[in-house]
């Protein structure tokens, strides 16, 4: 069973691996003509300054989200599967995940030319999150069953 659930973490931490490197390459290729037509134009607006504050501020909460992702697997892996720590990092997760895309594609949709694009992955991404964020009430129903059980003669 513990061959298993390694098994579907490593493929899941692969996955995370290889999306963030995807959307790196994303990001290089749409910074480096960001950078091109702000060298054509005159200057910087504001909004494109603060837009890029938001993206590096959901870059740094996405980092975060995973490192509490991985925490939860070391956890789990330990033996410690029903803890109220794990409840804690797959809500920490869930949430970071939700808010954080809702608020980058919100910023990015301002100056977006087609937000089908825009919002098609972010669906993606957000159902992950509340996804997660179902595992986590599972994981809360079951630790509560468990201390009820605990506490029965």
């Amino acid at each position: 069973m513990k061959t298993k659930l390694n098994f579907f973490c490593i493929v899941l931490l692969i996955l995370m691996i290889v999306g963030m490197v995807m959307a790196g390459f994303a990001g290089i290729s749409d910074f480096k003509q960001g950078y091109e037509d702000g060298m054509n134009d005159s200057g910087t607006s504001a909004y494109s300054i603060i837009e890029g504050l938001i993206i590096f501020a959901c870059f740094i909460v996405y980092i975060y989200a995973f490192a509490c992702y991985v925490r939860f697997i070391l956890n789990v892996n330990h033996g410690e599967v029903f803890t109220w720590a794990n409840v804690d990092l797959l809500k920490t997760v869930g949430w970071c995940i939700v808010v954080t895309t809702t608020v980058m594609c919100t910023a990015m949709s301002f100056d977006s030319i087609n937000l089908l694009d825009t919002w098609s992955d972010a669906i993606s991404v957000i159902t992950d999150g509340i996804f997660i964020l179902i595992m986590a009430e599972a994981f809360s129903i079951g630790l509560k069953l468990k201390e009820e059980h605990d506490l029965t003669i």
